[in-house]
């Protein structure tokens, strides 16, 4: 239980050992990349960085951003900082069209990968003595295996359903006991509402605990899946291209943002459309450099996901590593409707604060919003809509199952056309 203990450390280390590790790290990755990745060392020299002169975090602005073409434009492994020999596994980035981004792992980077998830498992509690189900993919996409490496580590009860069959996520949540179970965010809504038409009462069940991530969700969506399972729900961010879920951070007790595992990530919030950071409070891109990977290290790498730094300060339930807000949606998700700015998850809210799990927005010659829930609520929601948003949209309620159900991520917004 070596690696359990080693997670537990790094969740409580002090701001002071953080500071320190980070910044030793942040240097030796800047000169890693340069002298083992032909991309990076290209790449550097055109942007004139004198890697010598890059002492610390507070220079991480000299170097130049990263983003998501420039892997796809490196498939398979042009940007592998290892010879092949050395690489353990490979997967591929959720959500890409065309060219594949596939991230390499070595034997270090999945242990680093196991050790990061099982500080989130330390802080949810999570020990041998709990039944864990998890229902996201395993294959390409990272989905299912941080869970499991974490699980399979303290020798818990692991049931590997994977995705999909939710009548089977029923069943065997009924008849082994499942205490935690692990699901995109949008999934236990799904689990909820077949569970229901088995005649099975979620609350009844053992399940304590359920960490969700890999789409953006609501503090109104979680009350929902709070309540139909009578348990409390984490949110767990992590993206394949940093390691996988489980790896940048987690949610603590508090639950008023993600702590950032600063001493293997450093987090920058950048303006997406003039790359200059952002201060402490501003809402914009995210931006990581992963410290501590061996195969394929990114530099100030464009997530494209939306947050915000919350602080820097040590938070009340004794982590001291920086906290961000969790994540609003991503960069390539904002619509833009009659100069007004918005994201799924705004709409997500207002929904979610009348009851309804279930929507959909089509962006195209205006807003339609079609949700599953009763006519009579159309002239509220509308209301709420153009007080919090300032637009009216076209508003469609459908009966039950008129929305399709995903066995992963829900497919919230759907593009058909210009909106502005």
């Amino acid at each position: 239980m070596e690696l359990v203990e080693l997670a537990r450390k790094g969740v409580y280390l002090s701001k002071r050992e953080i500071e320190e590790v980070k910044n030793r790290r942040f240097r030796a990755v800047v000169k890693y990349a340069f002298w083992k990745s032909p991309f990076y060392r290209k790449k550097f020299k055109e942007h004139g960085v004198d890697i010598d002169r890059i002492k610390g975090v507070e220079d991480i602005t000299k170097l130049p951003l990263t983003v998501k073409q420039e892997l796809r434009e490196s498939y398979p492994l042009k940007m592998c900082c290892v010879p092949k020999e050395e690489i353990v596994r490979v997967q591929m980035s959720g959500g890409t069209t065309g060219q594949p981004v596939i991230i390499p792992y070595t034997r270090g980077d999945v242990e680093r990968w196991k050790e990061l998830m099982l500080r989130a498992f330390h802080i949810a509690g999570i020990t041998s003595k709990d039944v864990i189900q998890i229902t996201p993919a395993f294959g390409l996409w990272n989905g299912g295996f941080g869970f499991h490496f974490a699980a399979d580590a303290i020798d818990a009860f692991v049931i590997p359903l994977g995705a999909g069959n939710t009548r089977n996520q029923v069943k065997f949540m009924r008849d082994f006991g499942t205490t935690v179970l692990c699901a995109t965010a949008s999934y236990p809504l799904r689990i909820a509402e077949v569970a229901e038409e088995m005649g099975v009462d979620l609350r009844e069940l053992p399940i304590s605990k359920l960490l969700l991530g890999a789409e953006p969700w609501t503090e109104e969506m979680r009350k929902q899946i709070e309540e139909s399972f009578g348990a409390t729900a984490y949110d767990i961010p992590g993206l394949t291209e940093m390691g996988g879920v489980g790896t940048t951070g987690f949610e603590c007790r508090m639950r008023k943002g993600l702590h950032v595992w600063e001493d293997h990530y450093v987090v920058e919030v950048i303006d997406p459309e003039t790359g200059e950071v952002l201060d402490e409070g501003e809402e914009g891109e995210v931006v990581y450099t992963s410290l501590t990977r061996e195969a394929m290290p990114l530099i100030r790498y464009r997530s494209g996901e939306v947050s915000a730094v919350l602080s820097r300060e040590p938070c009340e339930c004794g982590i001291e590593h920086m906290t961000i807000k969790r994540i609003r949606g991503r960069t390539d998700d904002m619509v833009i409707y009659r100069g007004v700015k918005f994201y799924p998850a705004d709409i997500e809210a207002i929904l979610a604060s009348y009851g309804i799990r279930h929507y959909q927005i089509e962006v195209g010659n205006g807003i339609v919003v079609k949700f599953e829930g009763d006519e009579s609520l159309i002239g509220s929601i509308l209301k709420d809509v153009k007080e919090f948003l300032g637009f009216k949209p076209k508003l469609v309620a459908l009966n039950p199952g008129g929305i399709e159900r995903s066995k992963g991520k829900a497919k919230r917004l759907i593009r058909v056309g210009d909106a502005s």
